[in-house]
C-alpha cells in the first residue's frame, strides 16, 4: 500500500513538471519554455527584418511582454521593433494624409472623384496602421497614425455636413447615382429618409427619363411613401390626366411603370367596380358548378357592387369602369384512369398483456438482492493478531460496504419504479383491410362573357373568355382512421373531400388580362346611353344561355303529367311521407304520418317549400287533413260504385326519400281489414294493389287514370310476400272529407 502512495506521488510531480514546460504563463503559443521565451522569438524575427511576424508575437504575448517590460533587453526589442514599424508604415501614412489636407471643401461634381480616391487611400492607410499591435500600447504609440485618422475624421465630417446641399445640386437622371461619386459613403436609405422634401421637390421638377434613371439609381434605397411618389410621378409624366385618357393609355402608362421597376399602388383617379350577373336558373339548373374570380393585380381602387341590386348599386353607378361577369356555364368533369386496392391494416381495438419494463425491473430488483447477499458474505475480519491485515481488510470491507449501500439505494428506487409501471399494458390489435386508390384527371372548363364598361366616355365593350384547369389527383377511399400509416398514406394520396373543395374553388383571371384584351380591341366599342341598354344586352344572353343548357339536359317534361303537382312532400317529426290536395288549399295524408303533430312542413313538386297546420285527424281510418298556407292544384276521385280487378293503377310519392316516383300495378282486389292503427271497430275497406309502396309513399294517392281511388296506407312486409300492399279506399276517404266539410271534386 505504502509503495502505491509512493508511485502516484512520484507520478503526480512528473506531470507538473511537464505541464510546466509546454506554455508560457500567459496561456499563449505552446513551445515557449524557461529556455526559450517570446522575447526570444522576437529577437529572432527582429535579426531576419520579419518585422510584422515579430508583431504578431507581440499581440498574441502581450501578458508576457507586459510581466517582463522592466528587462533591458525586452525593452530594447520592443524599442527596435517600433522604430521598424514607424519606418514601414509611416511614408505612405504621411502621404496620404497630405493629399486629404489639400482637399478644398465644397468642391464642384468635377473634383469629387480625386477627393474620392484621396480619402479612400488614407483611409487605407489609417486601417492597415491601426492593425499594428505595438502602435496600441500606450509606451509605443505612433504620432503620425494618430494624426492621420483625426485629419480623416475631420474631413470626413465637413464633407458629410455639405451633403444634403450636394444632393440637391446633384442632377436626378445623372447616369450615376449621388452616392456612388459622392467622395464619402452614406447610408443610403437614412439620408434618403432625412432628405424626403429635397427628394419630392426634385422629383416634382423631373422629366420622364430622369425619373426612370432616378429610379434606376435609387430605386432600392428608398422608403415605401418616397418610392409610391417616383412611381406616381412618372405615371403621370406618361398619363398626366388618367381621369379623361383612355383605358388604353391607362395601361399603356402603367405597363411601362412596370417594366421599370416601380410599383405603383393606385392608379389616380380611376375606380372599378366588378358586378356579376349570373343567372339564378342556371345555378339552380347545376350549370355553374364553380365560380370564376378575378385577381386584382393593377392598382386600381376596386370594389364590387351589390348583386341584388346589379346596374342599380352604388358602386356601380359611381364607378369610372364597370367590369361585369355573366357565367355562361363552368363544369368540372373527372376522369379515372386506374383503380386498384392497397393492403393495410387498421387498430381493431386493444389487448392486456404484461408489460415487458415490469419485468426487467422485477429481474434487476432480484440482481440487486442478490449483489448485497453476496457481498455482505464476503467480507473480512477486521479482529485479528495482524494489525496491517487488519487495515488492508478495513479498506477492503470499506469498498464492499459502499456497494452494500449502493445496491439497497437502487433497491428503493427500482421500487419506486414498480409502484408507478403497470404490470399489464394495452396492446393494440391490428385487422387487415384494404383501401381503394383511384387515379383521377379533374378538369375544370367554364365560359364567360364579360363587359367592360366605361362611364367616363359612354363607351362598353362585350365578349367571351374559357377559363380551363387540370389537375391529376390520386385520391384514397375507405381509409380507416385508426390505420397506423394513416399519415405515410395522406402524404401520396388525398380525400374526396380535397377533390370537392379543388372542384369548388374559383378559377382566377386577371384583371391585367382583361384591360388589356379590351384595349386591343377598343375600336370594337359600342355607345351607350344609359346602364339600361347594357342590362338588356345581358338579360338576352342569359336567356340565350340558360335555353342551351335546357337544350343539352336529359330527363322528362315535368308538366307532361299533370298529377304530380297535386302531390306534396310531408316532412313531420323527422319522418317523410306524401300528401296530395283534395281542395286548393287542403291536403289529405296518414295520420301515421304527422301523428299528433300540430305543425307539418311541405314540399310541392315545383319545389316550393311551404308549411300546414293539421286541420282533422281519424286514427282508425288513419287519414288526416292539412291546412296548407300555398295552394295546389286539388285531384278528383273515382265516383264509381265498383273498379275491374286487374285494371292499371299507379302511386305516385316519394319511397325512401326518393322524392315524386311513380310505381305501377293492378287492383288485385277489394277487401276490409283492420285499421293498421290497431284501434277496436269497424274494419276498414282497401284497394290491394302489387303496385309497388314502401316507406314514404304513405299518404300517397292511388290513380286509376286521372282519378283517385286510394290512398297509399300500408304493406305486408316483403320478407313474407311480396306486391300485397293496401290503399284506403276512396269511400272511407268520402265519408272522412264529408265528416269535415271539404268539398272535394268527384270525376268520369
Amino acid at each position: 500500500m505504502l509503495n502505491r502512495i509512493l508511485f502516484l506521488f512520484i507520478l503526480f510531480l512528473s506531470l507538473s513538471v511537464m505541464a510546466g514546460c509546454q506554455t508560457t504563463s500567459g496561456g499563449g503559443t505552446t513551445g515557449y519554455s524557461m529556455f526559450y521565451s517570446p522575447g526570444d522569438h522576437v529577437a529572432e524575427l527582429l535579426a531576419q527584418e520579419k518585422y510584422q511576424e515579430a508583431d504578431g508575437v507581440y499581440g498574441k504575448e502581450q501578458e508576457w511582454f507586459g510581466a517582463n517590460k522592466q528587462d533591458p533587453d525586452t525593452a530594447a526589442q520592443l524599442e527596435t521593433l517600433s522604430r521598424a514599424l514607424e519606418a514601414e508604415y509611416g511614408p505612405d501614412l504621411r502621404a496620404a494624409t497630405a493629399a486629404v489636407q489639400s482637399i478644398q471643401w465644397p468642391a464642384g461634381t468635377g473634383q469629387w472623384a480625386e477627393a474620392k480616391t484621396a480619402m479612400a487611400n488614407l483611409d487605407q492607410a489609417v486601417s492597415k496602421a491601426d492593425a499594428v499591435n505595438l502602435f496600441k500600447s500606450p509606451q509605443f504609440g505612433f504620432a503620425a497614425l494618430d494624426q492621420a485618422g483625426q485629419i480623416l475624421k475631420d474631413k470626413r465630417a465637413q464633407i458629410v455636413q455639405s451633403a444634403p446641399t450636394a444632393f440637391v445640386a446633384y442632377p436626378l437622371g445623372a447616369e450615376s447615382s449621388f452616392f456612388d461619386v459622392y467622395p464619402v459613403s452614406l447610408d443610403g436609405k437614412a439620408f434618403l429618409s432625412a432628405e424626403k422634401d429635397a427628394w419630392t421637390a426634385k422629383i416634382g421638377k423631373a422629366d420622364g427619363p430622369a425619373l426612370l434613371q432616378a429610379q434606376g439609381n435609387y430605386g432600392g434605397l428608398l422608403p415605401d411613401d418616397m418610392e409610391q411618389a417616383l412611381a406616381e410621378t412618372y405615371f403621370k409624366a406618361l398619363c398626366p390626366d388618367a381621369t379623361k385618357a383612355g383605358l388604353g393609355e391607362i395601361m399603356t402608362a402603367y405597363a411601362k411603370a412596370g417594366q421599370a421597376g416601380m410599383k405603383l399602388a393606385a392608379v389616380p383617379g380611376v375606380e372599378i367596380a366588378f358586378l356579376e350577373v349570373t343567372s339564378d336558373t342556371l345555378r339552380k339548373k347545376g350549370a355553374i358548378e364553380f365560380p370564376v374570380a378575378v385577381n386584382l393585380d393593377l392598382p386600381f381602387k376596386a370594389e364590387a357592387g351589390d348583386a341584388k341590386k346589379g346596374f342599380g348599386s352604388a358602386t356601380v353607378r359611381n364607378a369610372d369602369i364597370v367590369v361585369v361577369f355573366n357565367l355562361a356555364g363552368t363544369r368540372t368533369h373527372r376522369k379515372v384512369d386506374t383503380s386498384n386496392y392497397v393492403e393495410s391494416s387498421y387498430i381493431a381495438g386493444y389487448r392486456q398483456v404484461p408489460n415487458p419494463e415490469w419485468d426487467v425491473m422485477q429481474v434487476e430488483l432480484q440482481q440487486a438482492n442478490t449483489e448485497i447477499l453476496v457481498t455482505s458474505s464476503s467480507m473480512e475480519s477486521t479482529d485479528t493478531d495482524d494489525p496491517w491485515k487488519n487495515l488492508g481488510n478495513a479498506i477492503d470491507n470499506w469498498g464492499k460496504e459502499s456497494k452494500v449501500a449502493e445496491a439497497k439505494d437502487n433497491i428503493e428506487k427500482i421500487k419506486e419504479k414498480i409502484r408507478t409501471t403497470p404490470r399489464y399494458i394495452d396492446e393494440p390489435v391490428y385487422n387487415p383491410y384494404q383501401f381503394q386508390r383511384v387515379e383521377m384527371e379533374v378538369i375544370k372548363t367554364g365560359s364567360v362573357q364579360y363587359y367592360i364598361i366605361d362611364q367616363r366616355n359612354k363607351t362598353y365593350y362585350t365578349d367571351y373568355f374559357d377559363v380551363s384547369s387540370k389537375e391529376f389527383f390520386t385520391v384514397a377511399y375507405l381509409l380507416q382512421k385508426s390505420d397506423p400509416k394513416l399519415d405515410e398514406h395522406m402524404k401520396t394520396n388525398v380525400t374526396e373531400a380535397y377533390i370537392d373543395d379543388f372542384e369548388k374553388e374559383p378559377i382566377t383571371v386577371n384583371l391585367s388580362d382583361l384591360l388589356n384584351h379590351y384595349s386591343a380591341n377598343s375600336v370594337k366599342s359600342k355607345k351607350f346611353a344609359s346602364l339600361d341598354v347594357i342590362r338588356q344586352d345581358v338579360i338576352k344572353n342569359r336567356n340565350v344561355a340558360v335555353a342551351a343548357v335546357k337544350k343539352e339536359e336529359y330527363g322528362f317534361d315535368k308538366r307532361d303529367d299533370r298529377r304530380f303537382e297535386s302531390v306534396v312532400v310531408v316532412t313531420a317529426a323527422g319522418s317523410l311521407g306524401t300528401g296530395f290536395y283534395v281542395t286548393d288549399d287542403v291536403v289529405l295524408t296518414n295520420y301515421h304520418v304527422v301523428e299528433e303533430q300540430k305543425f307539418i312542413e311541405l314540399k310541392k313538386y315545383d319545389k316550393v317549400e311551404t308549411f300546414g297546420k293539421v286541420l282533422a285527424k281519424d286514427v282508425r281510418l288513419d287519414l288526416a287533413l292539412i291546412k296548407v298556407q300555398d295552394r295546389g292544384q286539388p285531384v278528383r276521385f273515382y265516383k264509381g260504385k265498383k273498379v275491374k280487378i286487374g285494371d292499371t293503377v299507379e302511386a305516385i310519392g316519394h319511397p325512401h326519400g326518393q322524392e315524386f316516383t311513380l310505381t305501377r300495378g293492378v287492383i288485385s282486389t277489394v277487401r276490409e281489414h283492420t285499421a293498421i292503427t290497431r284501434v277496436q271497430g269497424k274494419p276498414v275497406l282497401f284497394i290491394q294493389t302489387d303496385a309497388p309502396v314502401n316507406p314514404g309513399n304513405s299518404g300517397g294517392p292511388l290513380f286509376l287514370g286521372d282519378l283517385v281511388v286510394g290512398v297509399n296506407d300500408w304493406v305486408v312486409s316483403k320478407d313474407i310476400a311480396e306486391g300485397l300492399n293496401f290503399s284506403i279506399h276512396y269511400s272511407e276517404v268520402f265519408k272522412f272529407l264529408e265528416d269535415n266539410n271539404i268539398a272535394y271534386v268527384k270525376g268520369e
